[in-house]
């Protein structure tokens, strides 16, 4: 049994053993078959990776081959004649028809020369910062191309190009950071360095290198930071040049600074620099300190003309001293010691350039003979590139020397016909040559079609032509009683709270408002009767105006907000509003001698008057003015295609009354002279203190015209350095009136006549122009329908004892507001031109084809209006039935 027993665990362990050896080499085929699987995964990765390193490199060089193609499909070859075609080309400018206006003016900003007419050591300062390889390449650096490359895939900006190649971006291709742009740069490179020779290369690479500040240049450079030519920097003044090309905006040789008073004659003689000052351009205001030292620098005679001066005061142009540029030494100093590196100079001259003082001598303001349609298209075009992502400098330089093609709206008859008669001085009596060369009276006008807002003619003065001029059609002047229809008439009848029946008093006093405004206006019926609103603005009553105004709010405050909101509305925005301001002291048009007559802190320009009017005439809607609908490269592409904005001002029925009341002013009121044959006219005339300012805004069915005439003020006597005082305008308004007609009636002749079109919602019905009530003999006025006359007077039901005015508007010896401006008080009598100077006046009959006979008001000023009956006349405004019969008068 035992040996049973032993050879069952024999058996046993012999089957273990078996089991044990089995599964060894069950384990050890198992390990042989993993070690083979796993050298063939990793051989199919690697052939699959080959094969698809294969694909990507066939199809990268494809793509990389149709990149290429695509990029350089239209390139053309390169010539000495193409650079230098693309180096002299300027902008051009044409009329609304397509005829050529003119060519963009250059103001020291490029002046291409020879090569030979430039600095040895600019041209080395040149080479060894932008391209020390340069006359060894033939025209591309790889390693540059490649770091250049790399980087722009990145998405940074990267420098490195040679300069072919920058050549080429320059006048060939775009600015564009892309890499067709790139392929296309290497293209052209190569091509120079093929047919031109490297002297060739390099001088259009000096004509047209950008330097800041608006200058493009060698010579430009020279001249405009130095004034000399490029021929004659010194190694200093051309390091300091070459520098720049790194950023020019931030490292010109220049930075302007504001004065600290301290400055005298030598310090800023030649050295002066002038932005015109627009609302958002970054630049302050000018200050107290500013205004002491634009007096000074004017009696040291640095300044270039009076019209400069009158700008600097207004605050439209601020002016800064050029002080030296600290970035631009420093940069100045990287180029003088990689020209010590690269062996273009000795220890000795870079350490004498390095401690050479570099004085910053400025030109003075050169006077290119431009028009101030030609000023105002440059700034119009330069506002929208910059909208386009450009700085003012490249913007500038688009405009200047990128042969440009600017379609304009200037209508070329319109625009000779309005020149023609401003060069005629029989239409500005008073006329005078001028002791500083500027003839007085000065004027301006323009023409818009209201439907667009597109500029058809413009002049902004007499006799002048010149960059750094005034251009008064854009330059505030003050407005006087052309503001009424604006601030006061239109929102009396768009909130339906007035109707041009409503009748006031026009006796002197009886202000609502009195403790807020220290200046009360006089009366202008010598305090005897009352008149509708319609009858108000025909003869422009001051009184009516005011107590117009104190309806439109249940206060002070409130009234003034709304008449503000209006003008702003109405485009314009030289209203100054600092109700939120802390500072009492400073000017405001907040007052209602401001928003009711005109007397206001800056002014509106006549640009923004036509506008305005404009509105009316477009049936409420506001078109923002323009002179230029299309801006194209010179090889076709769109860069800008200028759309107007536009707002709802007031609906058109409430257009179409107020249209209605101004058409009034020249059939029925003191506007007569500017009627025009066979077409209707509605406007509105405007005059300040001493007939200093005058004006006449008025539209056709076809066109608004704002014309403009007055002494500039501030004028130097050249001999004692005395200010010349402002004389009145002959006949005032009148004179502006006449002109005004005789300009659109010659714009008029070839149009047919028509009437202002009638919107639905609108009806006539005849009133009293005394006291408002309908009157079958009286003179028909529009109403919006859900208003009427009804007798209801604002008329005191007493008469009042008149309060004496208290005028503390400035006259020719007071100074105006701070901020500029003339606050007009209206003499004794009231309205606008009561008592007009010998030899004619608001009230007086137009020469022969001059328009129709004005009725003339009794001495005093204004009709004889006989007492109103009973109970009064006039109405509130409310919505009473149309079609009910009016009571009996």
């Amino acid at each position: 049994m035992s040996n049973d027993n032993n050879e069952d665990r024999n058996k046993i362990r012999r089957k273990k053993v078996n089991s044990s050896a089995n599964s060894t080499s069950s384990t050890s085929r198992s390990k042989k078959r993993s070690s083979s699987s796993k050298k063939s995964n990793v051989y199919k990765i690697l052939r699959v990776t080959g094969i698809v390193f294969l694909v990507t490199l066939v199809a990268g060089v494809a793509g990389a081959a149709g990149l290429v193609f695509s990029s350089l499909r239209d390139v053309q070859p390169v010539t000495k004649a193409m650079l230098d075609e693309k180096t002299y080309q300027t902008t051009s400018i044409y009329y609304s028809n397509g005829e050529l206006l003119s060519k963009a003016a250059r103001v020291n900003k490029k002046e291409p020369v020879s090569i030979d007419d430039i600095s040895k050591d600019l041209q080395n300062a040149v080479v060894a910062i932008e391209d020390e390889r340069f006359y060894e390449h033939s025209g591309v650096d790889i390693k540059g191309l490649f770091r250049s490359v790399v980087k722009t895939l990145m998405g940074n900006k990267q420098g490195g190009s040679t300069i072919p190649m920058q050549v080429s971006k320059m006048l060939l291709t775009t600015t564009d950071q892309t890499l067709p742009r790139k392929i296309k740069d290497i293209y052209y490179a190569y091509e120079m360095s093929k047919t031109l020779s490297k002297q060739q290369i390099l001088e259009a690479y000096l004509n047209n290198f950008f330097v800041g500040r608006g200058l493009i240049g060698a010579e430009a450079g020279a001249r405009g930071y130095f004034s000399k030519s490029a021929s004659d920097l010194t190694l200093a003044e051309s390091a300091l040049l070459a520098g720049s090309t790194k950023n020019p905006n931030k490292l010109s040789a220049y930075t302007p600074a504001r004065f600290d008073g301290n400055e005298t004659k030598e310090d800023l003689e030649n050295r002066l620099v002038y932005y015109i000052h627009t609302e958002g351009d970054g630049l302050e205001d000018p200050n107290e300190v500013d205004f002491t030292m634009i007096d000074k620098i004017n009696s040291w005679g640095l300044l270039p003309n009076e019209d400069v001066y009158k700008q600097l005061k207004s605050g439209t142009m601020v002016v800064r001293k050029a002080i030296n540029n600290p970035a631009a030494k420093q940069r100045q100093e990287v180029v003088l010691g990689k020209m010590l590196e690269v062996g273009y100079i000795t220890q000795q001259e870079h350490d004498a350039a390095v401690a050479e003082q570099i004085s910053i001598k400025l030109p003075k303001s050169a006077d290119t003979v431009v028009s101030s349609v030609e000023d105002l298209i440059e700034y119009e075009v330069i506002d929208a590139l910059m909208d386009q992502g450009n700085t003012y400098d490249e913007a500038y330089n688009l405009f200047s020397n990128g042969g440009l093609k600017i379609e304009t709206t200037i209508d070329p008859k319109m625009q000779d016909i309005l020149e023609d008669e401003y060069e005629n001085n029989n239409n500005f009596p008073g006329h005078t040559p001028g002791t500083d060369g500027i003839p007085q009276p000065q004027s301006s006008m323009v023409i818009l079609d209201y439907r667009t807002g597109q500029i058809k003619a413009l002049v902004g003065g007499r006799h002048i032509k010149g960059r750094k001029t005034l251009n008064r059609a854009t330059t505030p002047q003050q407005p006087g009683s052309t503001i009424k229809p604006l601030s006061v008439y239109t929102p009396a009848i768009d909130t339906m709270k007035l109707t041009q029946a409503t009748a006031l008093s026009d006796v002197e006093g009886g202000y609502k408002f009195k403790e807020n405004n220290k200046w009360n206006p006089n009366t202008t019926t010598a305090g005897t009767g009352s008149m509708s609103l319609r009858k108000g603005l025909a003869y422009s009553s001051n009184t009516i105006a005011v107590k117009t105004a104190e309806l439109l709010g249940e206060n002070y405050e409130e009234c003034v907000d709304i008449m503000i909101d209006y003008l702003k509305n109405f485009g314009i925005t030289t209203v100054v509003d600092n109700k939120a301001s802390a500072d009492k002291s400073k000017s405001s048009d907040r007052t209602f001698s401001a928003l009711t007559l005109g007397g206001m802190t800056k002014g509106v320009s006549p640009l923004q008057m036509a506008a305005a009017y404009g509105t009316l005439a477009n049936g409420g809607i506001y078109k923002e003015p323009t002179i230029f609908t299309t801006i194209t490269t010179y090889d076709g592409q769109l860069l800008v295609k200028n759309t107007p904005a536009e707002q709802r001002v007031v609906d058109p029925q409430v257009a179409y009354v107020l249209t209605d009341m101004l058409q009034a002013v020249i059939t029925e009121g003191i506007g007569g002279a500017a009627s025009i044959p066979n077409m209707p006219v509605a406007g509105k005339t405007g005059t300040t203190n001493k007939n200093l300012d005058a004006w006449f805004v008025g539209y056709t069915p076809y066109y608004v015209g704002a014309t403009y005439i007055g002494d500039d003020a501030g004028r130097k006597n050249p001999d004692t350095g005395t200010t010349i005082a402002r004389r009145g305008v002959p006949s005032g308004s009148t004179t502006t009136a006449r002109l005004w007609s005789k300009v659109m009636g010659r714009v008029h002749e070839n149009l047919t006549k028509t009437k202002f079109k009638q919107p639905d919602g609108v009806y006539f019905k005849s009133i009293n122009l005394i006291d408002g009530g309908a009157s079958s003999s009286g003179s028909s006025a529009a109403f919006v329908k859900g208003t009427s006359p009804s007798r209801q007077s604002y008329i005191p039901a007493e008469p009042q004892e008149p309060e004496a005015p208290v005028d503390e508007t400035p006259t020719e010896e007071t100074p105006p507001p701070a901020g500029g401006g003339e606050n007009p008080a209206p003499p004794a009598g009231g309205g606008e031109n009561p008592a007009p100077p010998a030899g004619g006046g608001e009230n007086t009959t137009p020469p022969a084809g001059g328009g129709e006979t004005t009725p003339t008001p009794p001495a005093g000023g204004g009709e004889t209006t006989p007492t109103p009956p009973a109970g009064g006349g006039g109405n509130t405004g409310g919505a009473t039935d149309p079609n009910a019969a009016p009571p009996t008068p």
